[in-house]
């Protein structure tokens, strides 16, 4: 039980290092600026996600139940559709 438990919290919090162009301070303000006109100002957090196409800031809103989701190309910055998560 012990291992288990040790294997558990042992390792790092934090995520890999990415060799995107982006950081997620910026790949959240990005999708903040695309989230400006649903009339939220929150705090986002920004997740590096590898697809076949490449690496995309998948960037949500800091909520309980539901906000809302962009994700952000790291090679051209440019966000996609503002979508909607959760229970609402």
């Amino acid at each position: 039980m012990l291992a288990i438990l040790d294997r558990l919290f042992s390792r790092s919090a934090t995520p890999a290092p990415t060799t995107g162009r982006l950081t997620p301070e910026q790949a959240a303000a990005i999708a903040a600026c695309a989230a400006a006109g649903t009339g939220t100002a929150t705090t986002c957090t920004a997740v590096p996600t590898r697809t076949d196409t490449g690496l995309v800031w998948d960037v949500c809103e800091v909520a309980y139940g539901s906000g809302w989701r962009v994700c952000v190309d790291d090679a051209t910055g440019a966000p996609g559709p503002v979508g909607r998560w959760g229970v609402r």
